[in-house]
């Protein structure tokens, strides 16, 4: 299943919604709070989540991946583990789903 079908199936419009706005951070997605949920959520989706990140990074002009994560000051600093790491990127990429959820024709 992929991150859309899984945020589909898991989330309310509202969850979405707040997750889109806010972010995973404070339990904002109820099945993403612990790490051991982040860290199977990443090794679940990682394939799908680094074609995100390429995506992104050069949608936004970037070089690397790495330094468009460096632009995530809020949370990149907080990355000190492979756990971290995961975390960070698992909560990231329901967050940019989230919000490509809300943009969508599905759902506007």
């Amino acid at each position: 299943m992929d991150i859309k079908n899984w945020i589909l199936e898991t989330q309310e419009i509202e969850d979405i919604k707040s997750i889109s706005e806010n972010g995973c951070v404070n339990g904002a997605c109820n099945d993403l709070i612990y790490y051991e949920d982040t860290v199977k959520f990443y090794d679940d989706h990682k394939d799908e989540i680094w074609q995100l990140l390429e995506n992104e990074t050069e949608q936004f002009g970037y070089k690397t991946v790495f330094e468009f994560m460096g632009t995530w000051s809020d949370y990149a600093e907080n990355i000190n583990s492979d756990t971290s790491f995961k975390n960070l990127l698992a909560w990231w990429s329901v967050e940019n789903v989230c919000y490509q959820i809300l943009n969508s024709e599905e759902v506007a």
